[in-house]
């Protein structure tokens, strides 16, 4: 593996190209405290590598899907450009704070996801914690996975996603300075229930 301060933001963009075909792809950061710190959010997890891999690989999606708690905590964080998918059953959000609400799509379930994104919305990625990947995954499946975790353990709570057998592992960076790796896997074509 190599440090990811090494890459120019061209290469980091190379690395998580998007394919030309519809992709849901996650991006998740998983510590042994979980995926929320101290206080409340991710941002205490997280490192400068970390927030700047997500900046690239947000840059270009079409939909980013966030679960309602990332919300309620974290704030409102719409994509460049594109909108903003929040599952939630309740739909209770803090719409008070909302930057711009129609770029947002409040879905009660991972079907009414699936039946909202347009068939022109091929870059999506899903953000939203281990419930919703979870949900997403068994409903829709994931083509690629980007996973930021603290050391080089897999945390077992990811099982669901099945990195073992169903993925290969296209790229491997590390920030040691702050104890992270950064990976990132693709589903074999055709392989996605």
């Amino acid at each position: 593996m190599r440090e990811s301060s090494v890459h120019s933001d061209q290469e980091l963009q190379r690395i998580y190209a998007w394919p030309q075909t519809q992709c849901f792809r996650l991006n998740l950061l998983v510590t042994p405290e979980g995926i929320a710190g101290q206080d409340g959010t991710s941002l205490s997890l997280t490192s400068a590598e970390d927030r700047r891999l997500l900046r690239t690989i947000r840059a270009e999606a079409d939909v980013v899907i966030v679960g309602a708690e990332s919300v309620r905590a974290e704030g409102w964080f719409l994509p460049p450009h594109g909108r903003l998918i929040v599952l939630s059953a309740s739909g209770k959000l803090p719409w008070e704070t909302c930057p711009d609400s129609s770029r947002v799509f409040v879905a009660p379930s991972a079907s009414a996801i699936v039946h909202n994104v347009t068939s022109s919305e091929t870059k999506i990625l899903c953000e939203g914690g281990l419930i919703s990947a979870e949900l997403i995954s068994e409903r829709i499946g994931f083509d690629e996975v980007a996973l930021s975790t603290e050391g080089l353990e897999i945390p077992s709570e990811l099982d669901f996603l099945h990195l073992d057998g169903e993925f290969t592992q296209v790229s491997g960076l590390v920030d040691t300075s702050h104890h992270m790796t950064f990976r990132f896997w693709r589903r074999a074509v055709g392989s996605r229930s």
